[in-house]
C-alpha cells in the first residue's frame, strides 16, 4: 500500500501538470482543484514561476538528490521510471524551497487536503487513516487547530489520537461519527448511501441528523444502515466484521441471533423457549449454515427454513 503524505502528493501532481506530464484524469483533477479555492490559482502560478524561472535560492545537485531520497522513501510500493523522474525531482526540489519559506507554507494551512486510496493518510494530530482502493478522505481547513473534522467516501480504517477537548469527527452527509480516541473502520457508499461502522477499541457516537437517531458504539460492535434516514442495525461481539470473526461468552441466544442476522445478512429467529439460553462459542469465517448447525447443537434444536428466513426450533422431548 502506498504511504504518501497529502502535501507531497499534491505538489508532485502540480509539478506534473506544470511540466505537461499529467494524464487526462490528472489534468481534470487539477482543473477542478483550481476552481475549488480562491487561493489555488495563485499557488499554481507561484509553483510555475519557481519551476520555470531562476530560483531565488541556490540548490545544489547534492541537495536535490537528498530531497529526492527523502521524498521517494515515503512512497513505499511506487515505481518511478526514468521518464517520470523529472517531475518527481522537481517535487523534491520543492521540499527544499518549502523549508526556506519561499513557497507553499503560506498556502497549506488554509486549504482542504484530499487523499485517495489506497493510501495511509497521516494527519497533523497524529491520527492515521488507512484508505482502501478508491476511497476518498477530505481533511477540512484548520484541522488540528480549530477542530478535527474529516469527510469520507468509501472504506477506511481509522486510528485516532485521543483528545478529550477536541473530538475527532467523520462527516458522511447528514451522518456523523464522533470519536474521542479509538480504532474503528468505516465503509460509506457515498454521502447518503449504505454505511457500516465497526469499532475495534474505544467508543464512537454515530448520529443521523435526518432521522434524529444517535447511538454510542463500543468495542466489538457493528452498525449498519442501508441509507440515510432509516433505522440503525447494531450487533455485538464482533472481533473482525470482514473476516466474520465472532466471539460469544455466556451470551443469550437472542443476542447471538441478532449478530448472525447482521453479519451474514440473513433473517434468523428461534422458539421463545430457546432465546435466553446462554451461548459460548467462537466463529472465524464459517458459513451461515455451519454457524446455525453449531448453535442448533448447543441449544438442542433443529434448523428449519421458514417463509421469512431460518428458524431454530426446540427438539420435541
Amino acid at each position: 500500500m502506498t504511504k504518501l503524505y497529502a502535501d507531497e502528493a499534491l505538489y508532485a501532481l502540480l509539478c506534473k501538470y506544470v511540466l505537461g506530464e499529467a494524464d487526462a484524469a490528472e489534468r481534470q483533477w487539477v482543473d477542478e482543484w483550481l476552481k475549488s479555492g480562491p487561493e489555488h490559482p495563485a499557488l499554481l502560478a507561484s509553483l510555475e514561476k519557481l519551476l520555470t524561472e531562476k530560483p531565488a535560492i541556490q540548490v545544489s545537485l547534492a541537495d536535490t538528490e537528498r530531497a529526492w531520497q527523502a521524498l521517494s522513501a515515503s512512497m513505499v510500493g511506487m515505481t518511478v521510471t526514468h521518464k517520470r523522474r523529472q517531475w518527481w525531482m522537481a517535487a523534491a526540489v520543492l521540499l527544499i524551497a518549502a523549508g526556506t519559506g519561499l513557497w507553499w507554507l503560506t498556502f497549506r494551512s488554509n486549504r482542504m487536503q484530499r487523499y485517495t486510496g489506497p493510501v495511509v493518510a497521516h494527519l497533523k494530530d497524529g491520527s492515521t487513516v488507512q484508505l482502501e482502493d478508491k476511497a476518498r478522505l477530505f481533511v477540512l481547513p484548520g484541522f488540528g487547530k480549530r477542530q478535527r473534522e474529516v469527510t469520507l467516501e468509501g472504506k477506511a480504517l481509522f486510528t485516532v489520537t485521543p483528545d478529550a477537548a477536541q473530538p475527532f469527527i467523520v462527516r458522511l452527509g447528514e451522518r456523523t461519527i464522533k470519536v474521542l480516541g479509538t480504532r474503528f473502520s468505516v465503509d460509506a457508499a457515498g454521502r447518503a448511501g449504505a454505511l457500516r461502522v465497526h469499532v475495534d477499541t474505544g467508543e464512537v457516537m454515530v448520529t443521523d441528523s435526518g432521522s434524529r437517531d444517535s447511538i454510542v458504539l463500543s468495542a466489538g460492535m457493528v452498525l449498519e444502515q442501508p441509507q440515510e434516514k432509516v433505522p440503525f442495525k447494531v450487533a455485538s461481539h464482533v472481533t473482525n466484521a470482514a473476516a466474520k470473526q465472532l466471539e460469544f461468552t455466556d451470551v443469550p441466544l437472542s443476542e447471538v441471533l441478532k449478530t448472525i442476522t447482521l453479519i451474514y445478512n440473513i433473517h434468523v429467529t428461534a422458539d421463545s423457549a430457546l432465546l435466553q439460553l446462554p451461548v459460548t462459542a467462537t466463529f472465524t469465517g464459517e458459513t451461515a449454515d455451519d454457524v446455525l448447525a453449531s448453535l442448533a447443537f448447543m441449544t438442542n434444536a433443529t434448523v428449519e427454513k421458514g417463509a421469512a428466513g431460518m428458524i431454530l426450533k426446540k427438539h420435541d422431548e
